[in-house]
């Protein structure tokens, strides 16, 4: 216990972003829902890293550097905030998910997301959450495998390069297929404790909090910013000393490269959240109100709506 606690303490960044996880999934699906995801999600991702650093699925081929991770938990030859972060990292997409496929109850910045737990649960919503959570190691890993320059530290490498900056595609589709396990997993836990909630006449009971529905996307872009940002001072802040002189010019091309690359992927998707927010046909309908709050009663979120 004692060593787990040192490794988070040793990775502030990643206890940051698992707090930020809990209060998410806390406030949209529930202490247990949320204690489930945390568990599958890291077993999920353990076993994932585990086939790949030992037998390249479904990542391919990477060997970490365990000499650089002496202060860090290491569970099966796999780093464990390394497994940690697949669970905010695959929530906040799922939770992104729901806002990009949800209409939207809006008053000013008082923003509630109206995801039925049918759309929830869809198949529509599986694939576009896995999507998300490949989008965010489009911009993660090529980053991450720069860890040498950094805080996170030389803790990994790919024996043959791959063509995005080195990383290997192979890479990202593991990221959606991990993605996608643990998004189907939670959704099927889901369905079964919904109906063992409405068997007993017992349904989850969600708190209101205003402005809710902004807080998925505002944790995805942080994320995404987190990582641009770090490009950013590595392409034009970072001091070279620790890069060969031959190569710094190299260096600093190749890294801001990497940055408006990033930049163009999040650009689109950043201004597609915005429209499909502030759209006038974007309200729910009362329908839709009414099956949201069946499925997530709250008298004080219907008083709010004037239902």
């Amino acid at each position: 216990m004692l060593e787990l606690l040192y490794s988070l303490a040793f990775r502030p960044y990643v206890t940051l972003f698992l707090l930020a996880f809990l209060t998410l999934s806390w406030l949209e699906q529930g202490m247990l829902r949320t204690f489930i995801w945390l568990v599958t999600g890291f077993l999920v991702a353990l076993a994932a890293e585990w086939g790949s650093i030992n037998h390249g699925i479904p990542f391919g081929y990477y060997a970490y550097h365990y000499e650089a991770l002496e202060n860090d938990l290491i569970v099966f030859g796999v780093p464990f905030f390394d497994s940690l972060s697949f669970v905010f990292l695959s929530y906040v997409s799922f939770s992104f998910a729901q806002f990009f496929l949800s209409p939207h109850w809006h008053r000013g910045f008082n923003v509630q997301r109206v995801t039925s737990r049918d759309l929830r649960n869809s198949a529509t919503m599986l694939f576009v959450g896995a999507f998300f959570m490949m989008v965010l190691d489009w911009i993660t890993d090529p980053v991450a495998h720069l860890g040498k320059h950094w805080f996170l530290g030389d803790i990994y490498h790919y024996p043959e390069p791959g063509w995005h900056f080195d990383v290997t595609l192979a890479n990202y589709g593991g990221w959606f297929i991990v993605g996608w396990v643990i998004i189907f997993i939670n959704q099927r836990v889901d369905v079964a404790l919904a109906k063992r909630e409405q068997f007993g006449g017992k349904p989850l009971q969600l708190q209101y909090v205003p402005g809710k529905g902004l807080f998925a996307p505002l944790f995805w872009f942080g994320i995404v910013i987190f990582m641009l940002g770090m490009t950013a001072w590595l392409g034009w802040g970072y001091d070279l000393a620790q890069v060969p002189v031959v190569e710094h010019e190299v260096f600093v091309a190749e890294i801001r490269k990497l940055f408006i690359a990033g930049a163009f992927i999040i650009a689109p998707i950043a201004v597609l959240a915005w429209v499909h927010l502030t759209r006038l046909d974007g309200q729910p309908s009362p329908e839709q109100l009414n099956v949201w709050l069946k499925d997530y009663p709250s008298v004080k979120l219907k008083a709010r709506l004037d239902i």
